[in-house]
């Protein structure tokens, strides 16, 4: 490994990180300063639980219609988040806990990349061949879609490889994408336990959390 990857996996992915965090910061103010919705109506619920049950539905497919009835597309969502956070999280790993990357751990890391590989490639083709999800698609999302493919195999390619090339695509990637994120829709994560906490406290407290499913026996 040569001087210029040293650099580029520690001093600048620590700048490059320390914006991300710049800019994150900046935002989670931003949101605190909304003023809260108001709930006029008397409790009739648990809002504790309607906020559990708002967090934890995000792991249970089963719990709401959209994906029950559409379990092939969040497996795709599930295999594909899994490979980011494999791919953002082997980039702390490599240069200051090396130690753990085993053969038997970089080969799991890898089938869990090449499979996100393979579902970024599915969404991607799907974005440009459903006129309806065209409709709704800006270049951001195309471009998105687009760069976390490509980031999976420059990860596969650097930890595979251990090649300064390898590596330099990998954390290059990965730099870029630091600093694009913020400004781009990735960053709607952000926002999602915020939506998640309001929606399950507003429906919990008004008693409306898992409906009563029918019998299947029932005429």
């Amino acid at each position: 490994m040569d001087e210029f990857v040293k650099i580029l996996e520690n001093e600048v992915q620590i700048a490059a990180l320390s914006l991300f965090a710049l800019m994150y910061a900046a935002r989670l103010l931003w949101l605190r300063s909304l003023r809260q919705p108001l709930e006029k109506m008397a409790p009739k619920g648990s809002a504790r639980k309607g906020i559990l049950l708002s967090f934890g539905s995000v792991l249970m497919p089963w719990s709401m219609e959209s994906t029950r009835r559409h379990l092939a597309i969040y497996a795709e969502f599930a295999l594909f988040h899994i490979a980011i956070a494999i791919a953002i999280g082997a980039t702390f790993i490599h240069p200051y806990a090396k130690g753990v990357l085993t053969d038997p751990v970089v080969y799991t890391f890898v089938a869990f990349l090449a499979i996100g590989t393979l579902v970024g490639a599915l969404r991607a083709v799907r974005r440009l061949s459903r006129p309806e999800m065209r409709a709704l698609s800006t270049p951001d999302d195309y471009f998105t879609i687009g760069i976390i493919t490509i980031y999976f195999p420059a990860a596969i390619w650097g930890l595979l490889s251990e090649s300064n090339w390898g590596l330099t695509a990998y954390f290059g990637l990965t730099t870029f994408l630091l600093i694009y994120v913020p400004w781009s829709k990735i960053s709607h994560y952000l926002y999602m336990p915020f939506t998640r906490f309001y929606h399950g406290f507003l429906f919990g407290r008004r008693g409306v959390t898992v409906p009563k499913l029918r019998s299947t026996t029932e005429a």
